[in-house]
């Protein structure tokens, strides 16, 4: 039988990375699961960029929930989100257009740190997006990432199988500062209750001098070339229903996107590296 510490943290770790890209299906899972990696970017001087996915219309109006996670950014002390405006709800991690957005935010942003929500999250929205990714990502023969990559599963509304702990103890305060910014979503649901008791669980690892913890799930470049979609979930919590596709097909050759992750370029036309 496997020892507690073989199947959680029983210590704390810093998860920075810089270009930092954070992807967020709604707004306001870009505080509720990322804060504390966001504020260490801010601390560390990270590059960082945050999209944000939907529009957030199947719960909300669309201009004020906008407006809130630039207020909740500001908070924080980030820059300003982006909003890619696909409608609340719909997304599939087949989906044309969404893939080709992604693809081209990771070749612009070169990220060496990528935050997706865990694929075992409740919303289809959050399974879609965490798919979605990790597809592109494996898209490529040798993997689409540079070296120091990592691809960090985060959870927002379902606990998942963390490999990574982050102290929240003397952030909390700036971390729900920043969370009450979703006034329009806080007075539908619960959230801050919900955020701070999963918080206080993350905890029980970890002692004493924490108070409140949150959850990551980190895989590097090799992990993401050697593991489907369906594996990578499973590693995470349970993906009963998830409708994974994920075939394992022979490998396409390199394609242009992610040259600069995969450290090196390939001209179009010869295909020799440049």
């Amino acid at each position: 039988m496997r020892h507690e510490a073989e199947l959680i943290p029983y210590s704390t770790s810093r998860l920075v990375g810089s270009p930092l890209l954070v992807l967020a299906p709604h707004p306001d899972d870009e505080v509720f699961g990322c804060a504390a990696v966001l504020l260490e970017g801010v601390r560390s001087e990270a590059e960082i960029h945050v999209a944000i996915v939907t529009d957030g219309g199947a719960q909300g109006d669309v201009v004020e929930r906008r407006g809130e996670s630039i207020e909740a950014a500001r908070r924080l002390g980030t820059p300003e989100p982006e909003f890619w405006g696909f409608a609340d709800r719909s997304l599939s991690p087949s989906d044309p257009a969404l893939l080709a957005r992604l693809r081209w935010r990771l070749e612009e942003v070169d990220p060496e740190l990528v935050l997706v929500p865990s694929p075992a999250e409740i919303h289809p929205d959050h399974r879609a997006l965490a798919l979605a990714v990790y597809r592109v990502l494996r898209e490529t023969t040798t993997g689409a990432q540079r070296a120091g990559f990592r691809l960090a599963a985060y959870e927002v509304s379902a606990f998942l199988r963390p490999n990574c702990l982050v102290d929240l103890t003397a952030d909390w305060e700036q971390i729900t500062h920043a969370s009450r910014s979703f006034a329009s979503q806080n007075s539908i649901q619960p959230y801050l209750e919900v955020l701070d008791a999963m918080a206080i669980a993350r905890r029980l690892t970890l002692g004493p001098g924490v108070t409140r913890a949150c959850a990551y799930h980190v895989v590097d470049s090799e992990f993401v070339n050697r593991h489907s979609a369906p594996a990578w979930a499973a590693h995470i919590g349970p993906s009963v229903g998830l409708d994974i596709d994920d075939p394992e097909k022979p490998r396409a050759t390199p394609r242009p996107l992610l040259r600069r992750l995969l450290g090196r370029r390939v001209d179009r036309d010869t295909g020799k590296k440049t």
